[in-house]
């Protein structure tokens, strides 16, 4: 049986990684945040646009779709890198700086 390495990873992929991450966790903390203060009676308050509650709604309006995108772009980018170096017959690498 062959040992195979482990795809190394570039950069930008490691950052798209984080970014989906922050993006779904803050998501996830919002909604958490609205269902306790609709859970503790403070609905009233949050529906009336004023202090940091505007911003709690919108986020997973926001966040949740632009971490799909970056996940699908995440995808593409990683078959990319694989399709070439299965062309290339060699182990999946990430391109090297300034080249394409």
């Amino acid at each position: 049986m062959t040992q195979q390495t482990p795809p190394a990873t570039s950069r930008i992929q490691r950052i798209l990684s984080y970014i989906i991450a922050a993006l779904v966790v803050v998501s996830l903390a919002c909604i958490a945040a609205i269902l306790i203060g609709t859970a503790l009676g403070g609905f009233a308050a949050q529906g009336s646009g004023q202090g940091l509650w505007p911003a709690v709604f919108l986020l997973p309006f926001l966040a949740l779709p632009i971490a799909i995108v970056l996940m699908i772009v995440l995808f593409v980018i990683t078959a990319r890198q694989r399709t070439r170096a299965a062309k290339e017959g060699g182990p999946v690498t990430p391109p090297a700086k300034g080249k394409r």
